[in-house]
């Protein structure tokens, strides 16, 4: 191969892994957003967990033996 041929290859080589970069750091934004997302239902899911427990010992309190 002359030079040029060498050098047009890896310029092809090269913008081939640009773009595949690229992809894959869309990729891991959105999984990023997921994540995010996910997060948050489960710190809403945890509050509400806790106000039910409160309210579950509230009534299991007011029970005697």
């Amino acid at each position: 191969q002359s030079m040029n041929q060498q050098i047009a290859a890896a310029a092809e080589q090269q913008g081939a892994v640009a773009e595949e970069i690229g992809r894959s750091i869309i990729n891991v934004r959105d999984v990023a957003e997921q994540t995010a997302t996910a997060s948050d239902e489960t710190a809403k899911s945890s509050a509400e967990l806790a106000r039910l427990g409160g309210q579950l010992q509230l009534l299991v309190s007011r029970f005697r033996v």
